[in-house]
C-alpha cells in the first residue's frame, strides 16, 4: 500500500485520531487496523488483510512510521482552518 492509500484511508474519519497500528490473526489470514484509544472506547479501522505474520508485520512497522506524518498533517490542516483550534463564530451586535 502506498503513502497516498493509506492517507486516504484513514483521512475518512477526521474525527478519530489514529494513535497505533495492530494485526490480528483472523482464520489463515491478518488483519491489519489503525487504533484510536482517545475517547474512553477503543475503535479500529481496518487497513488492509495479508496471507501471513511476516507480511503483516512489516507492513504494520510501515503503517507504524507513517501514521505520525499523516496525524502531523492533519493538525496542520485543521491550524490553517483555525489558528485558536476552535472554530470561530461571528459576534454580532444587533
Amino acid at each position: 500500500m502506498e503513502l497516498s492509500k493509506f492517507e486516504v484511508r484513514t483521512g475518512l474519519w477526521p474525527h478519530m485520531h489514529f494513535t497505533d497500528i495492530e494485526y490480528d490473526q483472523r482464520g489463515s489470514s491478518y488483519e491489519i487496523y489503525a487504533t484510536d484509544v482517545t475517547h474512553q472506547t477503543k475503535s479500529k479501522l481496518f487497513i488492509c488483510r495479508t496471507v501471513d505474520e511476516q507480511q503483516a508485520r512489516l507492513l504494520a512497522e510501515q503503517f507504524r512510521i507513517w501514521l505520525p506524518k499523516i496525524n502531523s498533517k492533519k493538525r496542520k490542516a485543521a491550524a490553517k482552518k483555525s489558528p485558536t483550534g476552535y472554530n470561530r463564530i461571528a459576534c454580532h451586535k444587533g
